[in-house]
Formats: C-alpha cells, structure tokens, sequence
C-alpha cells in the first residue's frame, strides 16, 4: 500500500466521522433541546441538559477539526502538482468553517445560561422578555449557521475539484460531489434569502458523501491514475 492510498483511506474515515457527529447533531440530539412549546420550552431544555448542551459543542469542535485535517492531508499529498493551490484554499476555508463554527456553537451555550437565569427567576425581567430574547439569540445563531453552511459546501466543492483534477477518486464519483455540493450551496442560500431549505437540496450531498467516505475508506487514492 502506498502512502497516498494510505491517506486516502485515512480521509475516507474521516469523511465517514464528519457525516456521522453531524448527522447525529443536526437531527437527533439538538431536537432533544426544546422540552416543550415556545421560547421556553427551548430555554427550560437548554437549562435542564447542560450536558447535552455540552456534548453538541464538543461534536461540532471535533467535527471542524477533522474536517481541518482532512484538508491538511489533502494539502500534504498536493504539493508540487498543478492543484496545490486549490488544496491550500480548502485549508483555507475550513479553518474559516471552524472559526465560524465555534460562534454557531456559542449560541448553544447562550440558550443554556439564559435558561438557568429565567428558570431561577421566573418572574424577573429577563423571564419576561423571554421571546424578544430567543429571538434575538436565534437570529443571532442563523446569522452564523446558513453562512457556516454555505462555507461548507464551498469547501466540499473545492475539495470535489481536486478530486476531478487528480483522479484520485473515479471521476464519476467527483462528478456527483459536485454537483451535490452545488445542489447543497442553492438550497442553503434560499435559507440566508429567509425562505425555508428544503431537505431535498441536501440530500444529493449526504448520499454522495457516505459513498465517498466509505469509497475511500476500503480503496483509498487510487495512485496508478493520479495527475501530476
């Protein structure tokens, strides 16, 4: 086995842990926050389950983290090719992911010590203001989410590219990731327009990259047809 074909293998367990803390994230346990209807349903949750809390930050962390190194092996194994530049630009944008998703992750936080203050005041003023202030903080949050989304995607469609270029990967397989990275970046942005994302933009990404991680998880960077 070859060092390339070794990281290409490593990537592809990557790419397979990425998928599942954020699919473990994103639909199973931030649902779990909210205990019941209304700002405070949401904030009596956050309060009462500050290790969930926890546990959802430290997912999204290690997920950032694995997605930067993902893009520093990429780098390591592009050097000197006629793509280099594109793998430093994909470290580029993941560390500008992580960065952005470490203030998506603080809002997390945010809910959680408004919470305990309502809960150990109910009838103080800051309970008072209960929805002004989930609507604040949920804003604040989307600011941050929809634009660390799209980030993403920008990143998987570069990452995508140098697949293609490099043939490291069967090119039909880059093909779909970008256009499923495309598909992902269209539905997203109706979210920063406002408008509700429709779970069909991104499903074509979620099913390319489960092929993908477990492509490169069993066959790794395939050397013999690699570009210079």
């Amino acid at each position: 086995m070859t060092e390339l074909t070794r990281a290409g293998r490593w990537i592809g367990v990557a790419i397979l842990a990425g998928y599942v803390l954020d699919i473990a994230s994103n639909f199973f346990l931030q649902p779990m926050i909210r205990v019941g209807e209304g700002p405070m349903g949401l904030f009596a949750g956050a309060a009462a389950q500050p290790g969930l809390i926890g546990i959802i930050v430290l997912m999204g962390m290690v997920s950032g983290v694995v997605s930067i190194a993902v893009a520093g092996l990429v780098c390591q194994h592009s050097y000197g090719r006629a793509f280099a530049w594109l793998a430093f630009l994909l470290l580029g944008l993941r560390a500008a992911s992580f960065g952005m998703g470490g203030g998506e992750m603080a809002s997390y936080q945010l809910f959680r010590s408004l919470g305990t203050s309502m809960l150990s005041a109910p009838d103080g003023a800051l309970a008072q203001l209960a929805e002004p202030v989930w609507a604040l903080v949920t804003q604040q949050r989307d600011a941050l989410h929809y634009p660390h989304l799209l980030l993403g995607g920008t990143g998987a469609f570069v990452l995508y590219v140098i697949l293609f270029r490099s043939r490291w990967i069967p090119r039909w397989l880059a093909v779909a990731g970008l256009a499923a990275t495309a598909s992902q970046m269209i539905g997203v942005f109706t979210g920063v327009l406002g408008a509700e994302v429709s779970f069909y933009f991104l499903a074509p990404l979620a099913l390319v990259q489960l092929v993908a991680g477990l492509w490169l998880t069993v066959r790794g960077f395939d050397d013999k047809t690699a570009a210079a």
